[in-house]
């Protein structure tokens, strides 16, 4: 039964391979927060030290970290570390009890509502986690000020600076905004600081830098608007630097501003423990700007890394499929040639076959061509796919083929359609116009209009006799009505001069665009 429930521990709250050393671990818990305790109470002189409370926010921190800290022994052990720094503050039994009363109900509120949202907001992941986080702070804060007021008193304060409901307040959420984020925030594992520091450049390290500077700065010129000499800089470590060294930061500045306000590091006039309170609130609410910004962008970054394991995962499935459909490809001219063998009458037909699947398997060349080339683009040039379908006609008899005119892009589901169009075409001036004849000339002219795509297939050159009546009621002539007056939404006009074949085609220019879309710029 032992070492079942040692295995649960193990398995529920990562404790180590060796079980005892969880003992340590409650007794370092405990200890610390005795010391903490301890400190908060001999800070304490009716002025700014007297704000300093960090024992609460670092319980909570850990029991909402570290699981197996929040089993009723942490608890316990934290319990024992107040008991054993109480002779050392030197209060009485009723004061130890209220504080006791105090510091355990404000964690207790704050660990049941943080307990409660995802794993995730917990450790400042996402762009609620902040407000979950304040949520749970004021809620805290207002129990520490009621109870404190009751309980405690005016025990580290002036009374008649400020009321005992508004000083307990301020405390509790001053030091749960300045110290919890940075428990919250803490990276795992033993390489935290690699992933964490910046590099030692000064480019990464300006911001620190430039922060540093402005706080020297405000000590220099004084007054209270020196305190917000530090506030830009403090930005820009949030949107430079990830949460956790941002939530560092941000307790640095707000203990810079409490020290500089109340040991005369800056000269305020008529300092008093109310304004300290006003400043010190100033100050938390401040920080609270920078891990807003903190944890936006590292959500941001977190998207594009799960982008870019998409696009990876998304290249290597495509790399899969274009070595299958090129298989396909092999695989089905294989079938009509093998379908064709002994039956001569059936050559042409198989002939007429390949050629087209020839040209979509072309044209699906292209496709990935462009699609994995370094920019990245998702678009394919006309010129581009013309071009490839016409090449093989460019060696035989040294025929002439000329594509020029506009630059355009077409959308990647409208090159099959596209590329079954010119390869007809293609087709039919090799049976029947300048693709046959040595002395032919084959020129394809693209403009863009306003609106629309002008492409002019000119052939020039003897054509044999039929090539009008051939391209009029024939297959091409089905195939270009379905694809491009229906399926594209386009025109074409066909006229059978002397001199040879003019096609005018025009589609609509929603299908094309002047220049490649590349997804590299979104990241800028």
């Amino acid at each position: 039964m032992k070492a079942e429930f040692q295995a649960v521990l193990i398995d529920r709250f990562k404790l180590p391979t060796n079980p005892r050393r969880a003992w340590l671990y409650f007794v370092m818990f405990g200890g610390t927060y005795s010391l903490l305790c301890i400190f908060g109470a001999r800070t304490a002189n009716d002025n700014v030290l007297s704000l300093i409370w960090p024992a609460n926010a670092f319980m909570l921190g850990m029991l909402v970290r570290f699981p197996l800290l929040a089993l009723p022994l942490g608890w316990v052990a934290c319990l024992a570390g107040f008991a054993i720094a109480v002779p050392i503050m030197g209060y009485g039994l009723v004061t130890s009890g209220g504080l006791i009363a105090y510091n355990f109900g404000v964690v207790i509120i704050e660990y049941v509502l943080l307990s409660k949202v995802d794993r995730a907001d917990q450790r400042l992941k996402r762009l609620t986690s902040v407000f979950y986080l304040l949520f749970a702070v004021g809620a805290a804060s207002m129990f520490a000020g009621i109870v404190g007021a009751v309980l405690v008193g005016p025990l580290f304060h002036n009374p008649a600076a400020v009321s005992s409901f508004r000083y307990w307040f301020s405390v509790e959420l001053l030091n749960q905004l300045a110290f919890l984020p940075m428990i919250l925030s803490y990276p795992e594992g033993r390489k935290w600081a690699r992933q964490q520091l910046p590099q030692p450049t000064f480019h990464d390290q300006a911001p620190i830098v430039v922060f540093v500077l402005s706080a020297v700065t405000g000590i220099f010129f004084g007054g209270t608007g020196a305190l917000a000499f530090p506030v830009p800089a403090l930005l820009w470590c949030a949107i430079s630097y990830r949460v956790f060294l941002t939530a560092v930061l941000t307790f640095v500045f707000c203990i810079w501003v409490i020290m500089a306000a109340t040991l005369g590091y800056i000269d305020i006039s008529h300092v008093d423990q109310s304004r300290v309170l006003s400043i010190s609130m100033g100050a938390a609410f401040i920080s609270l700007g920078p891990l807003i910004i903190s944890t936006t962008t590292a959500t941001r970054s977190e998207l594009f890394d799960q982008l870019k394991n998409l696009a990876a995962e998304r290249e290597i499935v495509a790399n899969e499929l274009d070595h299958r459909i090129k298989n396909l490809f092999a695989l089905v001219n294989g079938l009509i040639n093998l379908s064709v063998r002994g039956k001569p009458e059936m050559k042409p037909l198989a002939d007429t076959l390949t050629s087209r699947l020839g040209a979509l398997h072309r044209a699906h060349g292209l496709i990935r061509a462009e699609t994995t080339s370094g920019s990245g683009a998702a678009l394919t040039s006309l010129k581009d796919l013309i071009g490839v379908l016409l090449r093989p006609y460019e060696g035989i008899e040294d025929k002439h083929v000329v594509v020029d005119g506009d630059e355009v892009f077409i959308k990647s589901a409208s090159i099959t359609p596209l590329a079954l169009v010119f390869h007809e075409l293609a087709t039919n001036s090799t049976k029947y116009g300048a693709l046959r004849n040595p002395d032919g000339a084959l020129g394809v002219h693209i403009s863009r209009g306003i609106d629309d795509l002008h492409i002019k297939w000119n052939e020039r050159g003897p054509v044999k006799t039929g090539y009008a009546d051939a391209a009029d009621g024939g297959f091409g002539s089905k195939l270009l009505d379905l694809i491009i007056n229906e399926q594209l939404q386009g025109s074409y006009a066909r006229v059978c001069t002397e001199y040879g074949m003019d096609i005018e085609i025009v589609l609509p220019g929603k299908l094309f665009s002047d220049i490649p879309f590349d997804p590299s710029t979104l990241s800028s």
